[in-house]
């Protein structure tokens, strides 16, 4: 894979992640439009996995922040030290990271 299929390759992913916020704008204004509430109850659960109180709670933003500091080093540790090995290298640490990462968040955010 050379440089080229590699940046094209992530801006296939960049693509497919301005796909959900555009999805929930469209969803959110559809229901306005109907004169429904944007988001209710149980949406705020199905896709933080807690009530709209506990989302914006400042217990649940401090974990967020330390946690997403946490991702951001360990990130750049990966990119810095692996990525000269090359891409193969890289994209698995990424994936036993990403694994790895979510195994902890999982239990420190219950």
């Amino acid at each position: 894979m050379n440089t080229a299929e590699l940046i094209a390759w992530i801006d296939e992913i960049t693509a497919l992640w301005w796909l959900v916020p555009v999805a929930l704008s469209f969803i959110y204004l559809r229901r306005r439009y109907q004169g429904h509430t944007g988001f209710t109850e149980r949406d705020w659960l199905f896709l933080f996995g807690h009530p709209r109180k506990e989302v914006f709670s400042p217990r649940l933003l401090v974990r967020f922040t330390v946690l997403w500091l946490a991702v951001v080093i360990v990130g750049f540790g990966i990119t810095v030290y692996v990525l000269p090995y090359g891409v193969g290298w890289f994209a698995g640490m990424a994936l036993l990271t990403i694994a790895g990462i979510m195994l902890i968040v999982l239990k420190w955010l219950r």
